[in-house]
């Protein structure tokens, strides 16, 4: 067993002290945790580019999480952060499977947490990576600025947004400055994200900061196609600035809005913003002096004018049947559905000029109930929203970006203990959002219980971490563990690997509903795309 001073590493800031993980099988890992990677972003630094944290004397005491960013809900089956909330929470844990101070270059794998903007954390009691140390990878992990502190902008030099993305670029930067003295290899980093952690990846593929900060991707159920954009940002904060403010008026400046919310209670703002219903994202900036992302998200991908970056991307067979606790819940949204067919437009969609709205909802309908109702097929209804919110865009940035770099498609369908907890609705399985996660990480609150849970860990993570070392997640075609399965990249019949029971390379993923989809943008969307 590794002694104290033997956990020290020197990083540009200062030195740090890590600690020593025991794993069941008697394994031991090592870990740094709570290391700053920017300043904290109060005061005046609040809703502010991240700026590099102050280096600091003495050795700092990585051994234990630092505070989540602050939330504005937290979903009800993920494990709370051990040590609460905070402003001050732009900190990354760095887990190794080797030795400090060694010479090894290992392959990184840089995680990006899911949550919709407004949740999620790096705890490592929700993302435990020991699965992957095993396999002899680099796992980071992080915080990043969440809801208003991280998405609020005015659209101007005052506040251009996308905050919460340029912690992700500032923590990236850390890493590929720092990760080799933790035996990581800088210029062998693999972004890993799910959700909107998946979309955050997607926009690091797009944006010019991101250049050169890695060398793959790894994107769970999201996208930078996905209906997150915020088209009314500068509304949006001065809503909030009026309702802590009444003196903010349409005529109040950019500079007015951010003095207030500057010292506006943090916990106030998290109230405002959630009474208020309004969701904060990223944005395309308009006018900043570190811009991230500028340019729609479609068209740069269909130009190829992004990272031409290896990437591994997919999602799960049934992403929507997360919002239904029960068949009953799902029935009633059938049938409520039915009453408000206008419900199936594509979130934001911008359609073109004298279209037929109506014309069009009946052809969405149409396309997945017929002549019938979504009352008598109440699985259409999450078939439908797993294609709205999740697979549309997914899929369609694969196949955008597969023109320019190779893209391995998947479709995660093991119904395990973590998928039963779903309800049985008629025409569709249970492999909700985010259950592929427990598959990867340990989580505290969904263990794995079978041997048909672990052997899909083992092979999901082999498939993963092969991709993170080699660019290809199949580059033994006699693997035992992974039955011999070759995986190819995605290709004009649609290939993919459905990680079920077994695995098995698929053809024509969704049979025609991808061409039906284009269909719709191409007859009834103005240009340019920002989603789909």
């Amino acid at each position: 067993m590794f002694q104290a001073q033997n956990l020290i590493v020197s990083l540009q800031s200062g030195q740090a002290q890590g600690t020593t993980i025991g794993t069941p099988s008697g394994k031991t890992f090592y870990a740094w945790r709570g290391i700053p990677f920017a300043k904290p972003p109060l005061g005046d630094l609040r809703f502010k580019h991240p700026e590099r944290p102050e280096p600091w004397d003495g050795v700092l005491d990585a051994t234990k999480d630092s505070k989540a960013c602050l939330n504005e809900s937290y979903f009800d089956t993920d494990p709370k952060p051990t040590y609460g909330f905070s402003e001050d929470c732009l900190y990354v844990n760095v887990y190794a499977p080797i030795e400090p101070n060694s010479n090894a270059r290992l392959p990184v794998m840089f995680f990006i947490y899911g949550g919709g903007y407004f949740s999620g954390s790096s705890s490592f009691n929700i993302y435990d990576p020991t699965a992957f140390l095993e396999e002899g990878v680099i796992v980071v992990t992080f915080n990043y600025r969440l809801t208003i502190f991280g998405f609020l902008s005015t659209e101007d030099q005052v506040l251009p947004g996308n905050n919460g993305l340029k912690d992700q670029w500032l923590a990236l930067l850390w890493t590929k400055e720092n990760i080799h003295q933790f035996g990581g290899n800088p210029q062998d980093i693999t972004l890993i994200g799910e959700s909107v952690g998946a979309a955050s990846v997607g926009y690091h593929i797009l944006s010019p900061m991101s250049k050169d900060l890695f060398g793959a991707a790894i994107m769970e159920s999201g996208s930078s196609l996905l209906s997150l954009v915020q088209y009314n940002a500068r509304q949006n904060a001065f809503d909030v600035a009026r309702k802590v403010d009444s003196s903010i008026s349409e005529s109040s400046s950019s500079k007015d809005v951010l003095k207030t919310l500057q010292v506006t209670d943090a916990g106030s703002l998290v109230n405002v913003t959630s009474k208020l219903g309004i969701t904060f994202a990223p944005i395309l900036e308009v006018s900043s002096p570190y811009p991230f992302l500028t340019k729609p998200c479609y068209e740069s991908l269909e130009s190829g004018n992004f990272h031409q970056v290896p990437t591994l991307i997919g999602t799960n067979s049934e992403e929507e049947i997360i919002i239904f606790p029960s068949s009953e819940e799902a029935q009633a949204m059938a049938a409520y559905y039915d009453s408000n067919y206008t419900l199936l437009l594509p979130k934001n969609l911008q359609l073109k000029e004298s279209v037929n709205v109506d014309t069009l909802v009946q052809e969405i309908k149409q396309k997945y109930v017929g002549n019938g109702t979504f009352a008598e097929d109440y699985g259409a209804i999450v078939r439908w929203g797993t294609d709205d919110v999740y697979e549309r865009s997914t899929f369609k940035h694969a196949l955008l970006q597969s023109k320019y770099s190779p893209v391995y498609f998947y479709v995660f369908s093991f119904d395990g203990t973590v998928s039963q907890a779903h309800p049985v609705i008629p025409g569709c399985g249970r492999v909700a959002h985010s259950d592929e996660l427990a598959y990867l990480f340990n989580i505290s609150t969904k263990p794995l219980e079978t041997d048909a849970d672990f052997l899909t860990r083992q092979r999901t993570v082999k498939l993963w971490t092969n991709f993170a070392k080699f660019r290809n997640p199949t580059p033994d075609e006699s693997s035992e563990l992974l039955q011999n399965v070759k995986w190819e990249p995605l290709n004009d019949q649609h290939r993919y690997l459905d990680i079920g029971e077994n695995l098995e390379l698929k053809y024509h993923f969704k049979s025609d509903l991808p061409a039906f989809w284009d269909y719709v943008w191409g007859s009834y969307v103005s240009r340019p795309y920002n989603t789909f």
